[in-house]
This record gives structure tokens, C-alpha cells and sequence, in this order.
């Protein structure tokens, strides 16, 4: 049994415990580990699965019309499975955390946290609050200020300047991780910085970037008691749409840096333009100079005769 899934059962089963669920058995099967569960008449199963791919599998075996299922679906994935309410979960107060620019070659990656509550709703959505991605740079600019002084200590950026960041990916590279494993550090990071402030929150919605949901495996491991959900499309949730605003903001902050420090325009993304910027800035400031500016474990770099160094 690998010890991912021994660790996620000595969070799991004193819950379970509690709940008056008795464990009648508990074995190794293929690739993971099983649980079987009784409370009263009712019975049902927990098979684990973790692959270093895929994370940590969790799946419920239990009759149709089972007490269990639904109570079972609440505590390992943090909502039910029928559940069709449009904001993804029925929580009163929440942390929802995105990220921006990893998919830019130039400037830093940003991944932000921001906590509200259901009363919050009316003025974050009067305020335009919404996914960035439908927003232009004007009006994040706008309303990532109005976020900050509305919400004081309600929101939570990690900010990844390049130097920072082609140092971070290469020590994860060095243990056999990528950039899902830096990501969902990151977002670990921002909403933790929340989370250590004690604020009431009955759960943490996170825009998914990979089918291991590794940012939730990080952080059920940190915070086992936490009901946290990773899904694609959560930007249409308020806090997670906050957190993409403020990512976006702080990333626009960063690149008006960089383009008035160095006196060049960077674009954004991974296209001819931005090669032909990154030759701009190598005939400028030399190949050498580069971590500086870009992620430079991209493709990119190699269009730049730039080598980074094995990992």
C-alpha cells in the first residue's frame, strides 16, 4: 500500500468514525487499498487508487438508495455527485483560487486565493466580478483595486517572477515532477495563506489544470477535515472568477515591470511574436540573460539557441 493512501486513511477513518460508520474490513487490492463500511444495516465500500499520474482515485461502491452514498460523496469529494446548483456547491463561505501566465513564455506565473461569502454575492457581482478570461485588461485593473479595498485580507497572490520560477521548476523536475506538481504548489501556497488567517471557510473550490487534480491532493493532505472540490470551468463560481481577476491583475503588474525595465515589449503566449521578441531581447541583453525574462523550460527557448540545464 503506498503511503499517499496509508496517510489519506488515518484522516479518513476516525471521520468516518465519527459518523458511526464501523470498518468491518480493510484490505490491499490492485493498486491500492479497500475499505469496507457498516452503520447499522447499511453497508458500503471505498476503493483507493494512487498513481503518481493520476494522484490519489477515490471510488464508492453501495447499493442504489444507500444512506451511506451521499454522505460518503459530501466527505470525499466534497459535494455530491447529483449536485446541480449552479455555484458547484452549497457552502455559505469559500475559497476559490486560479492562476494566470502559465501558458505565457515571458513574464511570472500568479496563482491567487480569495475567500467570500454567499452574502457577498450581490456586491462582487454589481462590482463585475466575473471569469477574466470575458473581461478586458482595463476593467481587471479596475476591479481587482476594488476587490482589494472592498475585501481587505480576503485575497491571497503567490507571484512567480521568472528568476523564481525557472529556479522552482527546475527543483521540481529534479524529483520527477512537472509543472502540474509546481502548480498545485502554488495554488497549495495562496489558499493556505487564507486558511492560516482562520477565516470560516466551509470549503475550497479550485480551477482544475490536470485530470490528477494534484492542487487537491496537496491540500486534503494539509487540511484532511477540509471539503475541497477541483473542477474544470470554476470560474463561473465568485470567488474562483475574484481569484482569476486578481492573477490576471498582478500578472499585468508584473509585465509593465518587466517592459519598462528592459524598454521592450513582451508579448504574451508562445507564438512567432513572441520568438521574435525573445531574439529582440537576446541581441539586446545576451542568450544569458533570458532567465530573467522567460520560463525557460518552454519550447520557446530552443527557437533562441538557449539550453537549460538538464534536470
Amino acid at each position: 500500500m503506498s503511503k499517499e493512501i496509508q496517510l489519506y486513511l488515518s484522516h479518513l477513518i476516525p471521520l468516518l468514525e465519527q459518523r458511526g460508520m464501523q470498518i468491518t474490513d480493510q484490505k490491499e487490492i490492485s493498486y491500492g487499498a479497500q475499505i469496507k463500511l457498516q452503520r447499522q444495516d447499511q453497508k458500503a465500500n471505498i476503493n483507493l487508487y494512487y498513481s503518481a499520474k493520476r494522484g490519489l482515485t477515490k471510488v464508492i461502491g453501495a447499493p442504489d438508495g444507500s444512506a451511506l452514498k451521499p454522505e460518503l460523496e459530501m466527505l470525499l469529494y466534497g459535494e455530491t455527485e447529483e449536485s446541480t446548483e449552479p455555484g458547484m456547491h452549497l457552502w455559505h463561505a469559500w475559497i476559490g483560487s486560479d492562476e494566470c501566465g502559465k501558458g505565457d513564455f515571458f513574464g511570472p506565473l500568479i496563482v491567487s486565493a480569495f475567500y467570500c461569502t454567499r452574502a457577498q454575492i450581490p456586491s462582487l457581482t454589481k462590482m463585475g466580478v466575473q471569469d477574466s478570461k470575458k473581461l478586458n485588461d482595463t476593467r481587471i485593473v479596475q476591479i481587482a483595486k476594488q476587490l482589494y479595498l472592498a475585501y481587505p485580507g480576503q485575497g491571497a497572490s503567490l507571484i512567480l517572477n521568472p528568476p523564481k520560477y525557472n529556479e522552482l521548476i527546475s527543483s521540481f523536475k529534479r524529483q520527477n515532477q512537472n509543472l502540474n506538481d509546481l502548480l498545485a504548489w502554488g495554488h497549495e501556497t495562496a489558499v493556505s495563506e487564507l486558511m492560516e488567517k482562520e477565516l470560516p471557510a466551509e470549503g475550497i473550490l479550485i480551477d482544475q489544470f490536470s485530470k490528477a487534480q494534484k492542487a487537491k491532493f496537496r491540500l486534503s493532505r494539509k487540511y484532511p477535515n477540509a471539503k475541497i472540490i477541483e473542477r474544470t470551468g470554476a470560474e463561473r463560481d465568485i470567488a474562483v472568477a475574484a481569484a482569476s481577476i486578481l492573477s490576471r491583475y498582478q500578472f499585468l503588474e508584473a509585465m509593465a515591470k518587466l517592459n519598462h525595465r528592459y524598454q521592450m515589449s513582451f508579448p504574451l503566449g508562445a507564438s512567432p511574436p513572441v520568438i521574435k521578441a525573445g531574439h529582440l531581447f537576446v541581441e539586446k541583453y545576451g542568450i544569458q540573460r533570458l532567465p530573467e525574462v522567460a520560463k525557460v523550460h518552454f519550447k520557446t527557448s530552443q527557437h533562441l539557441a538557449y539550453a537549460p540545464e538538464s534536470s
